[in-house]
């Protein structure tokens, strides 16, 4: 039976995902196909790198300080999250808290990382191979949130988060060979997306990436159907949807560091039912 794991990200809410996938360390449990977006993304490579805490502490430690996050970075450099200092001055080889690109390619996991062509709208997935010693663009491009950051550049192309145009990517599993899925998501299972969410985020967008802005607008129908599919896949057994029953006050940006904590823990509580899924 080959299994996919799916992690749909959710910014400071993915703590939440960070301890699902710490418990899958824990446990030894290897899950050979991966898909991530945006925060889900780094939640996975660290997974796969075996890097177990790695995530935590860029939802637990690292957002308190100034250079990480919010509205004096998105006056400086033009993005609420300087990814530069995220996956460069933090992650890079030789940096504070280094990410294994060895052991991370030397795994015989794999990992696809959605982002979404800004001047398409379309979502794209980058293999695990796009990742490399002082390559992160790929992870980074699939947590670019719109209006809040700048687009990632890669090959002069411009690239959004990747929840923007396939939230739940469990098609893409399933089209990669998997017969069962577990898919992680950062809200309460019964908690549809309101499409009002986006509108402001949508008028901004329009002026540059029109197309981009379109796909925005839609995401809020698309994560709901996506969420209905999967839900339905559950109850055929094909389908394992990891949710949080609280997310404790933790938002795309906003974080206490003991609510993040509580989120984590529920987290890794929640992951306890991925040993019986597999058994199953």
């Amino acid at each position: 039976m080959k299994y996919a794991l799916i992690d749909i990200g959710g910014g400071m809410r993915d703590a939440f995902g960070a301890g699902v996938t710490d418990y899958l360390l824990d446990e030894n449990i290897s899950i050979k196909c991966c898909i991530g977006v945006s925060a889900g993304a780094s939640n996975l490579a660290n997974y796969i790198s075996g890097q177990r805490g790695r995530g935590l502490r860029f939802y637990d430690t690292y957002p308190n300080r100034k250079e990480y996050m919010g509205f004096w970075q998105l006056i400086r450099h033009g993005s609420f999250l300087n990814m530069k200092y995220i996956y460069e001055d933090i992650s890079f080889p030789g940096k504070e808290d280094p990410f294994d690109i060895a052991s991370y390619t030397a795994s015989d996991q794999d990992l696809t990382l959605v982002a979404t062509e800004a001047l398409s709208g379309k979502p794209v997935y980058f293999p695990k191979s796009s990742l490399a010693p002082f390559e992160m663009r790929a992870v980074e491009a699939s947590g670019t949130i719109p209006v809040l950051c700048r687009p990632t550049i890669i090959d002069d192309i411009p690239y959004f988060d990747g929840g923007v145009s396939d939230p739940i990517p469990y098609r893409k599993a399933f089209d990669m060979g998997a017969e069962r899925i577990i898919v992680v998501i950062t809200k309460r299972r019964d908690d549809f997306r309101n499409p009002g969410k986006d509108r402001k985020a949508v008028f901004i967008l329009s002026r540059k990436y029109p197309e981009c802005a379109k796909a925005l607008e839609l995401r809020a129908a698309t994560y709901n159907r996506q969420l209905r599919d999967v839900i339905e896949l559950e109850k055929e057994g094909k389908a394992l949807l990891i949710a949080p029953d609280d997310t404790f006050g933790v938002t795309t940006t906003k974080h206490r560091r003991e609510d993040v904590r509580k989120l984590y823990r529920h987290g890794y509580e929640k992951a306890g039912l991925i040993k019986d899924f597999i058994k199953g």
